[in-house]
């Protein structure tokens, strides 16, 4: 039996699976929809419910034209026409069939909606009703959409003509959503599943035309009903095969993007994949306790993973003074992580690159290769193998790698890391200046990732650029206030590949 939803911050509305709209027009109907909503047990009398709407008119009169609110009602409520119940002198909704949703939700403004906001009924005793209910509803605590209740993505089918094209875009979008559920902590729904709050739903038309694959995407956020992201993709059916995976990475990003900015209009907390991969440390600490109030109650190999993957960052960006408790608590979390998907590709990424950092580098590099092999598109995966592969000195490989993972779509959500990849690889092979290049694209994308400062700091001291030098120099301590060269040059600074290959001799320079 499916599920409805009565939705009474904002416009009263009624849904159904899919959010599918079984809200009647009139504007009385909602209102008895809104004081069926805030009724002990979902009932008021059939009295109660004829004098709050038609006060003003003769008792036959209004008996009547309850009847046909009723009517109208059900009409709304198509097949779920059985959730609106009566008996003896009252009138109901089901308890089993409907929910009452009073979460308030910030519309596109920032602002909360009122209760029952589009509800203006000429009638003076429904006019003191509804002006007692909207002081009761913004005295009550706010149920603000927190991150127990992220928005979820619910795929359409897709609307097509012809079977193939039907085919073909039900396997890119359900291939998207799987991977955007790899990177955040997220429900993917299929169609006819009522949602539990807000989300984020996928639609699409696609067709065949002239030997050509075209695929219209929109995802739309509910209840706002605002369109998010509008994208049409084409591609010749000559070579479609090789393809494929590059639709489904651009429709991945599009749906993380959105997920990103819906969190302001479906709830007042969110994760956002940004502050994830940042090297901010205020916006990993928001993230992470986002993270940790969603425990395990969606994917919890990805929640587990990316709070791991926050505690990497804080140790290899140098943002805790104790970065091996850092990394103590990064490797606790990926073990749990793993024990809870053991084949996880987002998961076995994450854990390769804690062993990395504890020098672990052949452990390391077979995560990382187990991790692409599960998942050849996880960009994660990608990223781990890249930094395992220059682990094990394969620093070819290693460039490889990351430029193959740049030239993906989805690298476009943090490209920093992957010319940081590219760089690192570079130096460890020798070539200073393609290195240079990569880390000062790094710190381009990423003003704030120390590690590339000082690898910049570095190779430019070693190709004789002081004031290039200096700049690095600089641009680390306004990150880092406590840095200095005698810093840099100590055993507990995180510089060990720069002393193993020899180019530390910044640190001895005083030139600030």
């Amino acid at each position: 039996m499916d599920r409805l939803t009565l939705h009474l911050i904002g416009p009263v509305e009624m849904t159904g699976p899919g959010d599918r709209r079984l809200t009647p027009r009139g504007m009385r109907a909602r209102g008895a929809l809104a004081v069926l909503g805030t009724a002990r047990g979902l009932r008021v009398t059939r009295a109660r419910l004829q004098d709050l709407l038609f006060s003003d008119r003769d008792p036959d009169h209004g008996n009547a034209s309850l009847r046909q609110l009723l009517r109208e009602i059900r009409q709304g409520l198509g097949p779920a026409r059985d959730a609106l119940v009566t008996g003896p002198g009252w009138v109901g909704l089901d308890p089993d069939r409907v929910q009452v949703d009073l979460a308030a939700r910030p519309g596109p403004d920032g602002q909360v909606p009122e209760f029952a906001a589009d509800l203006d009924i000429p009638d003076p005793e429904f006019e003191d009703w509804l002006r007692d209910a909207r002081q009761t509803a913004a005295a009550r605590t706010p149920q603000v959409a927190t991150a127990d209740a992220l928005p979820d993505l619910l795929l359409s089918d897709p609307v097509s003509i012809g079977q193939d094209a039907m085919v073909l875009a039900t396997m890119i979008l359900s291939e998207a959503a799987g991977r955007a559920a790899d990177l955040l902590p997220i429900a993917v729904l299929s169609p006819g599943t009522a949602p539990r709050g807000a989300y984020v739903r996928v639609s699409s038309m696609a067709n065949v035309r002239g030997g050509v694959f075209s695929l219209l995407v929109r995802l739309i956020h509910q209840p706002s009903g605002r369109v998010m992201w509008s994208q049409r993709l084409t591609a010749p059916l000559a070579g479609l095969d090789g393809r494929l995976d590059d639709l489904a990475a651009r429709c991945c990003l599009g749906m993380l993007q959105v997920l990103d900015q819906g969190r302001a209009l479906g709830a007042a907390m969110g994760i956002s994949f940004a502050d994830v991969f940042s090297f901010s440390a205020s916006r990993l600490a928001r993230a992470d306790q986002v993270l940790a109030q969603l425990g395990d109650s969606i994917t919890p190999a990805v929640t587990l993973s990316l709070r791991a993957w926050i505690r990497t960052t804080h140790a290899f960006e140098r943002l805790t003074p104790d970065p091996r408790q850092a990394i103590a608590e990064a490797a606790e979390l990926a073990a749990r992580a793993r024990r809870a998907a053991p084949f996880h590709a987002t998961a076995l990424a994450v854990q390769s690159v804690v062993e990395a950092y504890l020098d672990r580098d052949q452990i390391a590099f077979d995560l990382s290769r187990q991790a692409v092999l599960a998942d050849p598109g996880n960009p994660l995966a990608r990223l781990a193998h890249s930094r395992a592969l220059a682990g094990v000195d394969r620093f070819a490989d290693s460039a490889a790698q990351a430029r193959a993972g740049l030239d993906q779509a989805l690298s476009s959500l943090n490209p920093a890391n992957w010319h940081l990849g590219i760089g690192v690889a570079m130096m460890r092979a020798g070539d200073l200046s393609a290195a240079t290049r990569h880390l000062e694209a790094v710190h381009r994308f990423a003003p704030d990732n120390r590690p590339a400062l000082r690898f910049l700091a570095a190779l430019r001291y070693a190709q004789r650029d002081e004031e290039g030098t200096v700049r690095a120099l600089l641009a680390l301590r306004r990150l880092e206030p406590d840095f200095s060269l005698d810093l840099m040059g100590s055993d507990g600074y995180p510089v060990d590949s720069l002393r193993r290959l020899g180019l530390l001799q910044v640190a001895g320079s005083r030139l600030i």
